[in-house]
C-alpha cells in the first residue's frame, strides 16, 4: 500500500512520512511540524497557517448591523478581545476565554501550568484537508522519472540559494520557501491609465475573468519573484552524487552523436522533468484561481538577488571525479571525416583552460575543480558538437576551415565547450556548460580590465557573445538578467570601433600571383575582417532576440547598421587559401549590398550576381524590421494612453508599411529547405503578431502582474479582441504554430521556444476574450469569438478566401489543427483549454520523448497552467 502511495504522491514529508500529490499541500503539512505562521492580519497582528483561517478571522473585525468594528486585541485600551489565535489546554478544555499572552491570565491565578503548543497539537490546523489532498492534481502517474520529494523541515532557507534546488524535480524543499511573498506594495502598482472604464462597455463583467484570482495581498513574507522565464521550476547548478556517476562515464564514453543531434541511450538513467501533461491527474479538484495564479506568479521578468547569488555559486559543477579505468576515449570512437576539426584538443590547451577556471575560483571550492575537471577527451567532444550542432549555426561567424583550438583563446574555446555541454540537454553536462559558462564571463572582463587592448580582441569578443547567448536562454532568472545587462559593454566596444560602419570594411582582394605563405596570410587578413563583421551582425541578431523575447528596447538602431553584408557561404567556408582564391577573383565582379540597399528591394536578394550570405541577410533584414516594428509599438502604446497625441490615420498608415514591407519579404522568399529558412517564416509572422497586437496588455491579461493589473487592462483586450487587428493576430500566431510543425526533431528551443509561447498566449487571451457569452454576443452571430455554426476557418493553414472573410468581416469558425502534427481535428479558439493543448501538443512533438531543454520545459509547465486555469463552457 505505501508503495502504491509513493507512486501517485512523490512528495514526501520528512517528519511523518505523509505523502502528497501537490507541493503546496505539502508546505502546508510541514507548517504543522514547526509552527511556522506566515499569513498575518493587519488589524491584529496575529499569525495563522493558512489563508483561508486568516480570511475567516478578518470576518470579525468587520462591523456587523450597524455596530462599530471589533476591537483590536492587540490595543490595550480597548476590551472585550475577540477569539485568539490559539487558546491553552485549560481554557479550551473548559471552553473559558483565553489570553493572547501567554501563561494566560486564568493559569496565572489558578497557579497551574500552561500548555498551549505541543509539536502534535499543531497539526490539528493544517491537516483539516489532508485527506483531500491526496486526489489532487499532479503530473501523471506513469510519467518517467517521477521523483519522490522528501521535506525535512529542519532545513534553513540560508542553506542554498534560490538557484540551487535540484534541477527539474526537487530532491529536498524547504517549506519556509515555498511560499514566500513580498509585500502588496511591491507587487501592485497603481494600476496605468486605461481607455475606457468598464462601465462604458456593456455586458462587461471583470469579475467574468477574474473571479478566479486569489487575493494575494493576504500573502506575507518576502516573496522572491523568480525570474525571466522562471516557472518554478528553479533547478540546481551543483552536481549532486548521482550527476557526479554520469559525469564519470562522460570521461570514457561519448553521451551523444554529431550527424544524429541527439542524446543516446547513455542517458537513459536521467530523471527525467516533471510531467507536464494536464490531463493525467485530476484538475478539477484544484480551483483555477491557484493554477492561475501559481502559473504567472512564478512567470516574473524580475530577478530578485539575495545574498546566497553571486558568480561562484556554480562552482561546484566544474568538478568531476577522475575516470578510474580510462581505456578507451571518445577521440578514439569518432571518424575525423565526422569531425569539423582535424586537429584535437591537446592537454596543453585543457590545462589552459583550467587555469582560467581556477583563477575565477573562490578558495573553498579549488581543490574539486583542479582534481576532477573534464578530461580533454569530453572537452574536446563537447567543443566538436557545438561546432556540429545545427541548432548552434557557429559557421554563421565562426570559420571552421582556420580553426584550431590549440591557437586561440582558451576563454573562446571554453565558451564553445560550454555551449556544446548546454545543447545536449542532459542534466549533468548542462550544469557543467553553465558552470564553465560562468567562469568565462567573470574571466574575460578580468582581461579586459588588466590590458585594455584586450577589448579589440576578436577571439574574446566571440567567447563573450556565446557565453550570454548560453545565459540568455538557459532559464535561470539571474543569468538572463546577466546576459540582458552584459550586452552593452560589448555593443559600446564595437560601436566605439566603427565595427557598424562601412568604412571600417575595406575589400582586401588577393592579387592572382600569390601563392604560399604570402597567400595564406591574405586568406588570414581577409578571415578576421569578415569575422568581425559577421560578429557585429550576430550582435544585432542576438540584440533582436533579446528584444523579442523579453519585450523590452532594443539596444542597436537599425539606423547604424552600415555595414556591408556577409559574403556568400561558398567564399567565407573555403576549405583552403588556395580555394579562397579561386572563389573570390571568380566572384569579383559581383555587386556587394548594405542592409539600406536590402531594405529598399528585397528582391535583390535573389539576383544572380549578388555576392552575400542570403541565409544571414534575410535574418539581418528581419533584425532591422523588429526594430522600426518597435517603434510602431511603442507609439501605439501612447496612442491607447492618450488617443488624441497623434493622428489615428498616420498610425495606420505606419501599420500598413511595415506589414507591406514584410508582405513583399515574404514573397522574396523560396520555399523553406531547410530549419534555418523555416525559423525566418516564424521570426516573419512573430513581428506580424506584434505589430497587430499589445502583447503588454496580454501577459498582463493573462495574470503575469497580478490580479488588480489584469483587470486594469480588461477593456483595452475586450477593445483588441473585438477589431480586425485581433483576427489578423491569431492568424499570424496559426502561421507560426504552423511553421514550427516543420522543423526538426530538437529544433524547438532557445528564441524559437519563445516565439511559440508568444503565439500561445495571443491564443489564449484571444479563445479567452470570445468565450464571454456577452462577448460572442456584442461581436454578432459567428463573430470573431467563433461560437456561432459557419464554416471551420483554419489558422495554421495558408492564405484563402474563408480566411480572408473571417480577418476582414468576422465570419466563419477560427480553428487550429489539433494534435502535435497537423492532424484532421478541428480545436475551435471558442476553446482557450484545447487551443493551449494543441499548441502544447506541438511542442512536446518536437522532442519525441528525449529530453527537453530546460527553458522549455518551463515554457510547457506555464502553459499547462494556463491551461488547467481556462474556463470551460458550463464551468462555474
Amino acid at each position: 500500500m505505501a508503495t502504491a502511495v509513493a507512486e501517485t504522491n512523490m512528495f514526501q514529508c520528512g517528519v511523518c512520512k505523509r505523502h502528497y500529490k501537490r507541493l503546496d499541500h505539502l508546505a502546508r503539512h510541514v507548517r504543522s511540524h514547526t509552527q511556522t505562521r506566515p499569513h498575518k492580519c493587519h488589524v491584529c497582528s496575529k499569525a495563522f497557517t493558512r489563508t483561508d483561517l486568516l480570511k475567516r478571522h478578518l470576518t470579525s473585525h468587520e462591523p456587523r448591523n450597524g455596530e462599530p468594528p471589533r476591537p483590536n486585541p492587540g490595543n490595550p485600551d480597548q476590551v472585550a478581545p475577540v477569539r485568539v489565535s490559539q487558546a491553552c489546554r485549560a481554557c479550551a478544555s473548559n471552553h473559558l476565554r483565553c489570553s493572547e499572552a501567554k501563561p494566560c491570565t486564568r493559569c496565572v491565578e489558578k497557579k497551574i501550568d500552561c500548555v498551549w503548543s505541543t509539536p502534535d497539537d499543531g497539526a490539528s490546523e493544517d491537516d483539516e484537508g489532508d485527506t483531500s489532498m491526496q486526489g489532487d492534481s499532479l503530473p501523471p502517474e506513469g510519467s518517467e522519472g517521477a521523483t519522490l520529494v522528501e521535506v525535512d523541515p529542519s532545513l534553513s532557507i540560508m542553506e542554498s540559494s534560490p538557484g540551487q534546488a535540484a534541477q527539474y524535480a526537487p530532491m529536498s524543499v524547504d517549506p519556509e520557501t515555498v511560499f514566500s511573498a513580498s509585500t502588496a506594495s511591491d507587487m501592485f502598482a497603481a494600476p496605468p491609465p486605461v481607455l475606457h472604464d468598464p462601465v462604458s462597455l456593456p455586458g462587461l463583467d471583470g469579475e467574468y475573468f477574474f473571479s478566479d484570482f486569489p487575493d494575494l495581498r493576504l500573502l506575507s513574507g518576502p516573496w522572491a519573484a523568480a525570474g525571466p522565464l522562471d516557472l518554478g521550476l528553479e533547478s540546481a547548478t551543483e552536481l549532486d552524487d548521482m550527476d557526479l556517476r554520469f559525469l564519470d562515464t562522460y570521461n570514457t564514453s561519448v553521451p551523444f552523436e554529431y550527424r544524429g543531434y541527439h542524446v543516446d541511450s547513455t542517458t537513459a538513467g536521467v530523471p527525467r522533468p516533471p510531467a507536464d501533461d494536464p490531463a493525467g491527474g485530476d484538475v478539477e479538484s484544484a480551483s483555477s484561481n491557484d493554477i492561475r495564479a501559481e502559473a504567472y506568479r512564478d512567470f516574473q521578468w524580475r530577478f530578485v538577488p539575495s545574498i546566497h547569488d553571486h558568480g561562484g555559486a556554480e562552482e561546484h559543477n566544474l568538478s568531476l571525479p577522475e575516470a578510474a579505468n580510462d581505456k578507451t576515449s571518445p577521440e578514439s570512437r569518432i571518424s575525423l571525416d565526422r569531425r569539423m576539426t582535424s586537429a584535437p584538443l591537446e592537454v596543453a590547451t585543457r590545462d589552459r583552460i583550467l587555469t582560467l577556471v581556477v583563477k575565477s575560483c573562490r578558495p573553498g571550492n579549488l581543490s574539486r575543480a583542479v582534481s576532477s575537471f573534464p578530461s580533454v577527451e569530453l572537452l574536446d567532444s563537447l567543443l566538436q558538437y557545438f561546432l556540429a550542432s545545427p541548432f548552434a549555426r557557429s559557421d554563421a561567424f565562426l570559420h571552421a576551415p582556420t580553426f584550431d583550438p590549440n591557437k586561440k583563446r582558451p576563454e573562446l574555446v571554453a565558451a564553445m565547450a560550454a555551449a556544446g555541454a548546454v545543447l545536449t540537454c542532459d542534466p549533468a553536462l548542462t550544469k557543467l556548460g553553465h558552470a564553465i559558462q560562468e567562469s568565462v564571463r567573470t574571466a574575460i572582463p578580468s582581461m579586459w580590465e588588466q590590458d585594455n587592448t584586450m577589448v579589440r580582441d576578436l577571439e574574446l569578443s566571440q567567447g563573450f557573445l556565446i557565453a550570454l547567448e548560453i545565459a540568455l536562454w538557459s532559464g535561470y532568472s539571474r543569468k538572463v538578467e546577466i546576459a540582458e545587462s552584459f550586452l552593452q559593454p560589448l555593443l559600446t566596444m564595437l560601436r566605439r570601433d566603427n565595427k557598424f560602419k562601412r568604412t571600417r570594411y575595406t575589400e582586401i582582394p588577393p592579387d592572382p600571383s600569390l601563392q604560399g605563405h604570402q597567400l595564406d596570410e591574405a586568406w588570414q587578413q581577409w578571415v578576421t575582417m569578415e569575422s568581425w563583421k559577421r560578429l557585429a551582425f550576430k550582435l544585432v541578431q542576438h540584440d533582436t532576440n533579446s528584444s523579442m523575447g523579453l519585450v523590452v528596447n532594443p539596444l542597436v538602431s537599425y539606423a547604424e547598421v552600415q555595414l556591408p553584408l556577409p559574403v556568400s557561404s561558398q567564399l567565407w567556408c573555403a576549405p583552403t587559401a588556395h580555394h579562397w582564391k579561386e572563389t573570390y577573383l571568380a566572384r569579383a565582379g559581383f555587386q556587394r549590398l548594405t542592409l539600406i540597399d536590402y531594405l529598399d528591394d528585397p528582391e535583390v536578394i535573389g539576383s544572380p550576381n549578388v555576392e552575400v550570405d542570403a541565409s544571414l541577410a534575410r535574418q539581418i533584414f528581419l533584425s532591422c524590421a523588429w526594430s522600426l516594428a518597435w517603434e510602431h509599438i511603442q507609439m501605439s502604446s501612447f496612442q491607447r494612453a492618450r488617443p488624441r497625441r497623434w493622428n489615428s490615420m498616420v498610425m495606420t498608415t505606419r501599420r500598413e508599411e511595415l506589414t507591406k514591407l514584410l508582405t513583399h519579404f515574404r514573397i522574396s522568399m523560396d520555399t523553406p529547405s531547410s530549419a534555418a529558412d523555416t525559423e525566418l517564416l516564424i521570426r516573419l509572422e512573430l513581428i506580424l503578431l506584434h505589430l497587430h497586437t499589445p502583447f503588454d496588455d496580454l501577459q498582463t491579461f493573462a495574470g503575469m502582474d497580478g490580479p488588480a493589473q489584469a483587470r486594469a487592462v480588461v477593456p483595452a483586450v475586450i477593445e483588441w479582441a473585438r477589431g480586425e487587428t485581433a483576427r489578423r493576430a491569431v492568424w499570424h500566431a496559426g502561421q507560426i504554430v504552423r511553421a514550427t510543425r516543420m522543423l526538426p526533431v530538437g529544433a524547438i528551443r532557445g528564441f524559437t521556444a519563445i516565439m511559440v509561447y508568444h503565439a500561445s498566449v495571443a491564443f489564449w487571451v484571444f479563445a479567452l476574450a470570445a468565450e464571454k457569452p456577452d462577448a460572442r454576443r456584442q461581436w454578432g452571430g459567428n463573430g470573431s469569438g467563433g461560437s456561432g455554426t459557419g464554416q471551420d476557418v483554419w489558422l495554421d493553414e495558408p492564405d484563402g478566401l474563408a480566411l480572408q472573410r473571417f480577418i476582414q468581416l468576422g465570419g466563419g469558425r477560427p480553428c487550429i489543427h489539433g494534435g502535435g502534427m497537423a492532424g484532421e481535428e478541428a480545436v475551435h479558439l471558442s476553446r482557450p483549454d484545447q487551443v493551449m493543448e494543441a499548441v502544447l501538443a506541438t511542442l512536446r512533438a518536437n522532442f519525441d520523448g528525449g529530453p527537453r531543454p530546460l527553458l522549455v520545459e518551463k515554457l510547457i509547465q506555464l502553459m499547462a497552467g494556463l491551461q488547467r486555469s481556462s474556463r470551460t463552457p458550463g464551468a462555474s
